[in-house]
């Protein structure tokens, strides 16, 4: 038992030589004998308070502040396994007591900020890069049946890394393999005149095609679907065979060579104008099928 001034034996009531209890060291005695004479009553209130332990050397008024209240804290296994890990694990920087400090120095305690050596940084953004593309692999989904059927005829289309286009005389199509395991209720795709941008759901926030469109189209007359793990979108070119620009346009005007305005050199048709079964292609007669579109 630690010694005290000031205190009262919890026995007897005597405040001279008072020593504490070694164990909860909450109550006080003024000899062995009141201690052993009071036990009966101590003893469901005499447990160990770890947590006061811990803190008392540096903070001895609130390690007092949880003995007077009965503020018990008993160190978890996890917490004791943490603490072993740190005393054996060569690359940390922290000493165990450091860490004990970052988990009881204080009323709030928190753990010490990771430091990672610049060789760990490394390691583990190569590690990054890696399952980044890894991912991408997925989302490829070779061998898909699907989406192998989908053929694109030369000067008609480009099968690109992210996605497949083709065009007839009156429409674009978009198609885009979805990732597995996501629902279709997670693929969002925006049309608007000048602009397309297609979701996924792989990555929030991050669009899986997204700019403008090489020409405008009509959002209203456009539609898309998800079916067995393919986007399939379908544009109607504002500028098509029938329907050319006003300011001067015949039907070789209404050919795309890109699917977006900026597109790479490998997402672009490598022709100058478009190919002689680009006039074979089917198109829409019937404008009766389309409404006006107003849109912007």
């Amino acid at each position: 038992m630690d010694s005290e001034e000031g205190k009262e034996c919890a026995n007897c009531g005597a405040s001279d030589n008072l020593l504490r209890c070694g164990r909860c060291r909450n109550e006080w005695f003024c000899s062995n004998l009141c201690q052993k004479s009071y036990w009966p009553f101590h003893r469901d209130f005499c447990k160990r308070n770890e947590f006061a332990d811990a803190v008392e050397e540096s903070e001895p008024k609130f390690a007092k502040w949880m003995r007077d209240h009965k503020k018990l804290a008993v160190l978890k296994d996890d917490e004791v396994e943490r603490l072993e890990r740190v005393s054996k694990a060569a690359c940390s920087v922290y000493s165990r007591q450091d860490i004990m400090e970052s988990m009881y120095g204080r009323v709030d305690p928190k753990p010490l900020a990771p430091s990672y050596s610049v060789e760990q940084k490394l390691a583990m953004e190569a590690r990054q890069r890696q399952e980044e593309q890894q991912a991408l692999q997925m989302l490829l989904l070779d061998g898909n049946k699907e989406w192998a059927s989908i053929l694109i005829p030369e000067g008609l289309g480009l099968e690109c890394a992210r996605y497949k286009w083709r065009q007839s005389q009156s429409h674009v199509e978009l198609f885009c393999q979805v990732p597995r395991g996501v629902a279709g209720k997670k693929v969002k795709v925006v049309l608007e005149r000048k602009h397309l941008s297609v979701y996924l759901g792989a990555d929030p926030g991050l669009w899986w095609i997204h700019g403008d469109l090489h020409q405008e189209i009509l959002p209203r007359q456009s539609t898309w679907i998800v079916a067995d793990g393919v986007l399939h979108v379908t544009m109607l070119k504002k500028y098509r065979k029938g329907h050319y620009n006003p300011d001067g346009g015949t039907n070789a005007d209404t050919w795309w060579r890109s699917l977006m305005s900026r597109a790479g050199s490998t997402e672009i048709i490598p022709l100058s104008h478009p190919p002689t079964r680009y006039y074979w292609t089917e198109y829409d007669e019937d404008d009766l099928l389309y409404k006006p579109d107003n849109s912007k």
